[in-house]
């Protein structure tokens, strides 16, 4: 049986926990805000007073930790497995130094080894060392949803940062058997952790993208008396959700089929004859240009 605890039970930590709880997996949840574990043991779940005692009852730590953004404002800490740079300094990574650090402390006093899985969004580069006997650092990263973590975290492909290859080994078992107990088809993408890192940063900014977009969109809507819900909630995007059905686009040539040059072309002239310049598509079909040029 696993034995799991959840470093950082917020919005994340307690979606994870909380459905691991739901298949059988023992959890203890950990956090620094006292009323957080009050209302979490309340609903029956297990809490400890110190991280401590969460690390040393369980074999698998999560550390959900924030990683608000810190302006580019300098950082002293710095502990084993966070690189100290000033080109980290764009995220606080004070609440994950603390966390990893107190992990990494009271799993040395276990003799068996413990695995540590970050979900706490990190940038490309900022966790790459593992040399310790006892424990290994993964990166795993999350594609939760606020309104609804739990329902996200169920059905989402699992994405594995390799440090230390048998906390790897570990963490990728672990997940195996969490998708046959939830009975779910979910990947299971291990890679290194620069990778891992981008995905998650590559997902979000496509996230903001897309909500800019039709937020662009919706100015152009209000000038011709259109519902902008109507058109948002009936676009057809599935032609483009996988790789592999724009891999020609995708990286060296940019857009070149014979409807997106044309089509965005023609957008971009018809918003400037209704007095809207749509900034975003104008970006794109900057940054098109320059990828067409380099060919």
């Amino acid at each position: 049986m696993y034995k799991i605890s959840i470093i950082g039970s917020g919005t994340v930590g307690g979606a994870i926990g909380k459905v691991f709880t739901k298949y059988g997996y023992h959890v203890i949840f950990y956090d620094l805000e006292r009323e957080r574990l009050k209302e979490l043991a309340s609903r029956g779940y297990k809490v400890a007073e110190t991280l401590e005692e969460a690390v040393l009852n369980t074999d698998i730590s999560f550390i959900c930790v924030p990683t608000p953004s810190n302006n580019g404002s300098p950082q002293k800490s710095e502990i084993f497995g966070i690189r100290k740079s000033k080109i980290f300094d764009q995220i606080d990574r004070s609440y994950l130094d603390t966390a990893l650090s107190g992990v990494l402390t009271a799993s040395s006093l276990k003799d068996g080894y413990h695995t540590i899985a970050i979900k706490s969004t990190v940038l490309p580069g900022i966790v790459e060392n593992s040399d310790r006997r006892n424990c290994g650092i993964c990166l795993n990263p999350e594609f939760l949803r606020s309104e609804t973590p739990e329902e996200d975290f169920e059905n989402q492909p699992v994405i594995i940062g390799s440090i230390d290859e048998r906390a790897v080994e570990i963490l990728k078992e672990f997940y195996e058997d969490f998708r046959r107990r939830t009975e779910k088809n979910f990947k299971i993408f291990v890679t290194d952790t620069k990778t891992a890192a981008m995905i998650k940063y590559v997902s979000n900014c496509l996230l903001a993208t897309k909500i800019s977009l039709f937020n662009d969109i919706a100015e152009v809507c209000k000038k011709l008396g259109v519902d902008p819900r109507i058109v948002v909630d009936n676009i057809i995007t599935d032609r483009y959700s996988t790789i592999e059905q724009y891999r020609r686009d995708f990286l060296s040539l940019g857009f070149q089929d014979e409807c997106l040059p044309k089509d965005l072309d023609a957008f971009l002239s018809f918003c400037k004859d209704l007095g809207y310049k749509p900034e975003l598509l104008s970006a794109v079909k900057e940054v098109n240009e320059r990828i067409k040029r380099k060919r």
